[in-house]
């Protein structure tokens, strides 16, 4: 993992973007470690007649922001995300199998609060189709 080096980031940048394939497997696995099988995730029959999300199920949210929680690590240098950081998110879409997702972080402005360099940033998660699936605001601590 590489931190970045707050000094030279400037008001525009893009951040390294990180992307995650989602699979019905995936969401299965999700389900097991979680206990969250909810069948709009994992019900695959029963959805297929279910016009809410168009037939399939979909990943849970937690799946949505695993490319946003990636790329604030990366910018970190860290494995977790450090103390200091937010995140304010909507989901806009839903997730299903066989989409690849990817974070979009466009920095809008530097500050520093309580002793921490904290980059605010425009945060979208987008399909391979270029859709909004999560929109939002990420305050990157900077440690």
């Amino acid at each position: 993992m590489s931190k970045i080096d707050f000094a030279s980031v400037t008001a525009g940048d893009v951040l390294p973007s990180k992307s995650l394939a989602v699979s019905q497997q995936l969401i299965n696995n999700y389900a097991d470690i979680c206990g969250d099988y909810n069948s709009i995730h994992v019900d695959i029959e029963g959805m297929k007649n279910n016009p809410m999300f168009g037939g399939s199920t979909i990943a849970h949210g937690t799946i949505n922001i695993e490319p946003v929680l990636q790329a604030v690590c990366a910018v970190q240098g860290t494995l977790w995300p450090a103390e200091g950081t937010r995140i304010d998110l909507q989901f806009r879409a839903p997730v299903k199998p066989g989409f690849t997702i990817a974070s979009n972080l466009v920095v809008k402005e530097k500050k520093t609060e309580g002793g921490r360099n904290i980059l605010v940033c425009d945060m979208k998660i987008q399909n391979q189709q270029g859709g909004d699936c999560v929109l939002g605001t990420a305050e990157i601590a900077c440690p």
